[in-house]
């Protein structure tokens, strides 16, 4: 499969951070209400006071100058530049994940096999760099570990040839590698691999997809792996979503991460975004094409999800919103809740749904957020600060800058 091109590199630039200089004008009405009140001191130069600093505040906030010091939108909406991926398939067994039973209990893990098999369940010391003990039978393609099923210890051995994992839970561990040890030293390890087949009490036979081998429920839920989606819009143009995953997975790190998390690079009518998407399946586009909206993704410099966006193009510009936003609620505490583009027009105006975490995916439909709810708080690239809006039902709109 073809390397991105350019899928790292921004169409155009973030808004100019204007953090150091907020440090100094987010006070600026202030001063501006108490001059006037020194310089004006009556009930009419109060009210003159009150009004100044109003006006002084809207032109700060419509030139991105007033809000929170510390800079949250902007260029920190697009990916981190990314590494490519490994240029051969690694040898010997990796780690993917590390987990306990429990409250420090025992520690199992995930692992690529040296076969690109995922295994899970594995005992392991518990570090980072923890490694099962597995132990091959020689001129075999057995391999024994100990693991955990249905939380219970066990062995777990694993068959290279034919690719299935092979519980052994009918004997006590320690009884098993004693048995083991016996075998191998009076009769060979060809002997020992044929007694450790009759005490298996449960296979399962992986399935292979893309250099891997995955467990028959996991490979049931892959998706067909497409390496170029399409989408034309109304007024002719094409959107394209290119895979940026190579064809053995093996070479991507983690490598079971990417069986369902498959990110594409973006373009429109063939000139890169810079911007990345899973698919094209949510599209909102306005009347004549102008405007158009994609469900994107933010990404990790080793290609891992880090947040969802919207990604808007209009004018000849790509911008994004942060689908993840935070609502005040009561004035004394926020709460997380998800954003949805539901429309756009021809003037750069979207229509989005807020609605309350925990309504999409289980389906049901979204909840909009209450009017218990106050304003939503935005993430936008064209500014350095949040946007507050309100709502009305957990409708809101929003329009784009037009340069």
């Amino acid at each position: 499969m073809p390397r991105r091109a350019d899928a790292d590199r921004p169409s155009s630039p973030g808004p100019a951070d204007r953090t150091a200089l907020r440090r100094y004008t987010r006070w600026l009405p202030l001063v501006v209400l108490v001059g006037i009140c020194i310089a004006w001191w009556s009930p009419l130069g109060v009210i003159a006071a009150l009004v100044g600093a109003m006006v002084v505040g809207e032109a700060l906030a419509r030139l991105d100058l007033t809000g929170d010091v510390v800079a949250v939108g902007g260029a920190r909406l697009h990916s981190q530049r990314l590494y490519p991926f490994a240029a051969r398939v690694p040898e010997g067994d990796r780690l993917l994940h590390v987990g306990e039973i429990g409250m420090g209990g025992p520690s199992l893990s995930t692992q690529m096999l040296r076969d690109g098999a995922i295994v899970s369940g594995i005992a392991c010391s518990g570090s980072d760099d923890a490694r099962a003990d597995w132990r091959d039978l020689a001129g075999t393609p057995l391999r024994v570990a100990n693991a955990y099923v249905d939380r219970s210890e066990a062995v777990v051995a694993y068959d290279e040839r034919d690719h299935v994992v092979m519980h052994l839970t009918g004997v006590a561990p320690h009884a098993f590698w004693h048995g083991l040890d016996e075998r191998r030293r009076q009769h060979g390890d060809a002997a020992a691999a044929a007694w450790v087949r009759t005490l298996a009490t449960g296979a399962v036979a992986l399935r292979p997809f893309q250099g891997l081998w995955l467990e028959p429920d996991q490979h049931a839920r892959m998706a067909p792996w497409v390496p170029l989606q399409r989408r034309v819009l109304v007024d002719g143009r094409e959107l394209c979503a290119r895979l940026l995953l190579p064809d053995d997975l093996r070479r991507a790190s983690p490598s079971d991460l990417f069986t369902h998390a498959r990110p594409c690079a973006l373009s429109l009518d063939g000139v890169a975004s810079g911007r990345h998407v899973y698919s094209l399946d949510e599209v909102i586009a306005s009347p004549r094409g102008l405007c158009v909206a994609v469900a994107g993704i933010r990404l990790g410099e080793h290609h891992q999800p880090l947040e969802p966006l919207w990604l808007v193009h209009f004018r000849g510009r790509w911008q994004a919103l942060a689908a993840d936003v935070f609502v005040d609620v009561g004035g004394r505490q926020r709460r997380s809740a998800a954003l949805r583009v539901v429309a756009a027009d021809d003037t750069g105006r979207l229509t989005l749904l807020a609605y309350e975490r925990g309504y999409i995916g289980d389906g049901a439909p979204p909840r909009p957020l209450g009017d218990d709810y106050g304003h939503v708080e935005l993430i936008v690239e064209w500014r350095q600060t949040v946007l507050s809006v309100s709502h009305s039902n957990g409708r809101l709109s929003v329009r784009l800058p037009r340069r």
